[in-house]
């Protein structure tokens, strides 16, 4: 990838305790968070007064993820990434961690607590999956703003988690690829939880703001096939990277947030989409146009891509366009639709039957088997990566990053970090001195930098180097 891309992906997950109606789904997640049985630290400034109630559940992990609560959900941030691949693993990674966080908490309740990794409740209510991507600041806003919402529209076809119910509410019958299509009102703004824009303008870069602009992307599902996590965040990197390199064809859309509907709601993969320009094509077309650009700038520069994900990219689209069951090992949508259909002729049902809902509802539990789990033990979906890599990103923070230095020294002092962010530490020293540990570059305090960090002499040793200032 581009020297310096930096991704990462959060997760807002669906939670519900049929058992306790009484109890807030806020005081749920409040307690999921609290009780994780892996080694972090409290974010919040435990140091200062008046500690806001969301900072008391607001924590730091030893993988140099994030576990929080973000209206009323549980939600993992994993750590800062350099490759689609480790942006697949630690998604994967961050499902465990809810889970066992949520088994704790149903433990110490004595109540159940459901873990749904989806973006619906079909009950009028949206919660997201965010991708984050850095972007040099010398790429132009407005050449971001119009080249994404046609890739981002049209990269349905390949990302979608498949739902059943059309509308908001799942109030017509039938089966969309997007769970999260019908909640988006607008094209640009700073919003996540009302009027949703395809293009999010929040610029919180976590990082020199001179040279990085941080592109805060809420249109995609949370998916539970790692394929299609390595896809959704590789894709959208390669997309930046032809972005910044001026390779990409002008292809803007005559309405966007319509044609995100629309192309959610074509299960055929057929309906044709207006563009400014006159022409009518579809997601297909406007996928395979975007990869034919990136795959010829990949062509010239390969050191600048991820060129697997480039070549599979152009394998999904062609498997797309000549049967899409051929994708039904990859694309979480594809595989679900195969199993509905087959459930629902199996017992007679329609779209409108609660039981293909329910079914629906049972793929994204995370904390009991259901059916995605059920394709996945007999060997139907195709991995990218290692279960052995999911276990070690549990332990580990990324190695290449600054999350290296975050999650070594949460492992190694926890009592001693007195608070934490993206880019900062709070940190005694072996006296007691407070210490503030910088870690404003992202793609710096790499473990090449700073060694193991394996035991508190070496984070003392780290805080004498003179990257902590004191703390006042």
């Amino acid at each position: 990838m581009t020297a310096g891309r930096i991704l990462g992906i959060e997760t807002e997950y669906g939670i519900h305790a049929p058992g306790a109606p009484g109890i807030h789904p806020s005081v749920l997640s409040a307690a999921v968070v609290a009780g994780y049985p892996g080694l972090a630290t409290g974010t919040a400034l435990d140091w200062a007064e008046d500690i806001p109630i969301e900072d008391a559940h607001n924590r730091v992990l030893a993988n140099g993820a994030r576990l929080y609560v973000d209206h009323a959900h549980p939600e993992y941030a994993g750590p800062e990434v350099t490759s689609a691949r480790a942006a697949a693993t630690h998604d994967v990674a961050g499902d465990a961690v809810v889970v066992a966080a949520a088994r704790a908490a149903s433990r110490q309740l004595g109540v159940e607590i459901g873990i749904y990794k989806n973006n619906t409740d079909s009950h009028g209510a949206s919660y997201g999956c965010h991708e984050n991507h850095l972007v040099p600041r010398a790429v132009p806003w407005d050449a971001i703003l119009a080249a994404l919402p046609a890739f981002l529209v049209s990269r349905t076809v390949l990302v979608g988690a498949g739902r059943v119910g059309i509308g908001r509410h799942g109030e017509r019958p039938g089966f969309q690829l997007s769970q999260r299509a019908d909640f988006f009102e607008a094209l640009e703004g700073i919003q996540t939880t009302r009027r949703r824009p395809l293009v999010n303008t929040r610029d919180e870069p976590h990082a020199p703001a001179a040279r990085w602009r941080r592109l805060h992307v809420i249109t995609g599902d949370a998916n539970r096939t790692r394929y299609t996590t390595w896809l959704k965040a590789g894709t959208l990197a390669a997309v930046l990277t032809a972005l910044g390199g001026d390779a990409l064809p002008g292809l803007a859309l005559a309405s966007p947030v319509e044609a995100f509907g629309e192309v959610s709601h074509d299960v055929g993969l057929r309906r044709p989409i207006r563009l400014v320009d006159g022409r009518r094509l579809t997601a297909l077309d406007l996928q395979e146009a975007l990869w034919q650009a990136v795959d010829a700038d990949a062509a010239r520069r390969p050191e600048a891509y991820e060129n697997d994900v480039v070549r599979a990219w152009g394998e999904v689209l062609d498997d797309l366009r000549s049967d899409p069951d051929r994708c039904a090992d990859r694309l979480d949508w594809v595989a679900k639709r195969g199993l509905l259909d087959a459930y629902a002729a199996r017992h007679g049902l329609d779209w409108g039957s609660p039981r293909l809902a329910q079914l629906d509802l049972a793929w994204s539990r995370l904390d009991r088997p259901g059916p995605w789990d059920a394709l996945a033990a007999a060997g139907r979906l195709r991995e990218v990566g290692t279960d052995e890599e999911v276990r070690r990103a549990l332990a580990q923070p990324p190695s290449d990053t600054r999350a290296w230095t975050r999650g070594r020294v949460v492992a190694a002092v926890p009592g001693r970090v007195g608070g934490a962010a993206w880019e900062w530490m709070l940190v005694e020293d072996a006296d007691g001195v407070r210490r503030r540990l910088d870690l404003a570059e992202p793609a710096a305090h790499t473990r090449a930098e700073v060694g193991d960090l394996a035991d508190a002499a070496a984070i003392d040793a780290l805080l004498r180097a003179g990257v902590a200032a004191r703390h006042q």
